[in-house]
């Protein structure tokens, strides 16, 4: 989240942010500055202000991006009610920074939170050489425990790589503005809009905040995060150690100042970490990977463990003669994937399907087009994907899939219009060439089912529709299934789990017999 803080630093310091008026101006920065400062209530006023609280007792939403339903529509929410209190101590030259928040999560997360326990957490930033970012009391993960006070956390100090955009009507800072390369939507920017200013105390303070994100590139004008400030307490006397963090030894991450990671973009921690799932770097290398052929018949096809726990990252390697497929792209693994491949398999990745557009299942993509794979896609998807450099690509959609083949394999890859948890989700069957009636049948298949853990962890109603599709397209119950999170798991589990009404099929039904050879 880009803080309320920056904005006091950038004019309390007069450091050189970017001003950028919304009309065209010959005014310079300093004098923009010196407008901004007096609207605000004056310079002298201002050097009186040692700490401010913004209290939004009753307001706080937050929505993803990341895991929505529609591509573009940040339309899954993640808090659907809440409140915080946000503090700023201004008496030293770093940011101190705390938040206290306390939300309850929607639905969507049950998948990890069966429960859905709300969340009230506190979380201390300092800058600096000896910055950190720690949260001293619970936790923003949502596979933790809520009362886990999980620590010290990654953290970047922007320093001048923030944009003030002021209202040339009043002179208030409007927007606050970070540019991102995100590695799907490509060229975007991420807004903090200020708005129903009021006076307190002499000073001027936002009551209105939103965060957006806009790529450039597409339609994309999401609002990720708003709350309303309702009280503005000036200069507070915060207890001893408010903005103190955690001895060390009782974090579960060491205590690190704040900095840039190569390969690790602020867009990628942020997008994570606000949607409750970012949990530290992971510098995996192609040793690091386990892998099995876990389905007899098929040795084609790899199962890559990138996540050793029960519903962390895997994914599918499908192998041919002269080529590989690699299935999802999860954006922490994606090298290390491609140097086990080039290791272990010593065949081009020809393509990349990626399951949907959820970031943990897609971030990687981009590394795989500068490979050469071709991505495999829904054709309504195509534009959705096109931000990324040089991405060429093979599509399909519910009546006409893609299959790609050899003399040994057979790879088909479905999707239907208006299906669930994504609009862009797809699945993959694999089996032999020319198969018999009981050949074997693997599925790879991502968030639907969380094969092999509790079924506490999955959606019923999400299990059964897909059990609608994939009966439709006449899946044998004796097939495989290879999830992205969970454990290789036969198809006749899920329906016993579900309850569900499933016929009887041979691998030979596949789509009323299109998988068999001609005789």
């Amino acid at each position: 989240m880009v803080s309320v803080k920056f904005i006091h630093l950038t004019l309390l310091s007069a450091a050189l942010a970017t001003a950028i008026p919304l009309t065209e101006t010959s005014c310079s920065v300093e004098s923009i500055l010196d407008s901004a400062l007096e609207a605000l209530g004056g310079e002298s006023v201002l050097n009186d202000l040692q700490g401010v609280t913004y209290h939004s007792p009753n307001t706080y939403r937050s929505r993803s991006l990341m895991q929505s339903y529609e591509m573009t529509r940040a339309d899954t929410a993640i808090a659907i009610s809440g409140h915080q209190n946000i503090s700023f101590s201004f008496k030293s030259d770093e940011l101190q920074q705390r938040i206290d928040r306390q939300f309850v999560p929607s639905d969507y997360w049950i998948w990890s939170s069966p429960t859905l326990s709300p969340f009230n957490f506190s979380l201390v930033v300092q800058s600096g050489d000896d910055g950190f970012a720690c949260y001293v009391n619970g936790n923003n993960q949502i596979w933790l425990p809520s009362d886990l006070a999980s620590g010290y956390t990654d953290f970047h100090d922007s320093h001048l790589e923030l944009t003030v955009i002021f209202d040339p009507s009043t002179n208030l800072p409007y927007i606050v503005r970070t540019f991102e390369d995100h590695p799907i939507h490509g060229a975007s920017t991420f807004d903090l809009y200020l708005t129903d200013y009021k006076t307190v105390e002499g000073l001027k303070f936002p009551h209105q905040i939103q965060s957006v994100y806009n790529s450039t590139s597409r339609n994309l004008d999401a609002v990720l995060e708003d709350f309303t400030i309702e009280k503005t307490t000036v200069n507070p006397k915060f207890p001893s150690g408010f903005f103190d963090g955690i001895p060390e030894d009782e974090s579960m991450f060491p205590k690190a100042a704040p900095h840039k990671v190569e390969g690790f973009s602020h867009a990628r921690i942020t997008e994570f970490s606000s949607n409750m799932l970012w949990s530290g770097l992971k510098n995996t290398t192609a040793e690091d990977l386990n892998s099995t052929q876990p389905i007899p018949g098929l040795p084609s096809v790899h199962w890559l463990i990138l996540e050793g726990d029960d519903v962390g990252v895997k994914q599918m390697i499908i192998e041919f003669e002269t080529e590989v497929i690699v299935c999802d792209a999860a954006p922490q693994h994606s090298l290390s994937v491609i140097q086990w491949i080039a290791d272990n398999l010593n065949k081009p990745i020809t393509h990349l399907w990626p399951t949907h557009h959820h970031r943990d299942h897609s971030g990687g993509a981009k590394d795989f087009v500068e490979v050469g794979a071709k991505l495999i896609v829904p054709e309504m998807a195509v534009q959705y994907w096109s931000s990324i450099p040089n991405a060429t690509f093979v599509t399909f959609n519910d009546t006409h899939p893609y299959v790609h083949s050899d003399e040994n394999t057979q790879a088909w890859f479905m999707w239907e219009p208006q299906g669930f948890h994504a609009s862009d989700l797809s699945y993959s069957f694999v089996t032999t060439k020319c198969p018999s009636n009981d050949s074997p049948v693997a599925v790879f298949e991502a968030d639907v089912w969380q094969a092999g853990v509790s079924p506490a962890l999955s959606d019923q109603a999400q299990m059964r529709q897909w059990l609608d599709q994939v009966m439709n397209d006449g899946l044998t119950k004796d097939a495989i299934v290879l999830p992205t999170h969970g454990q290789v798991t036969p198809l006749l589990e899920l329906i016993n789990i579900t309850g569900y009404p499933y016929p009887q099929l041979s691998t030979l039904d596949w789509r009323t017999g299109a998988a068999k050879c001609d005789s």
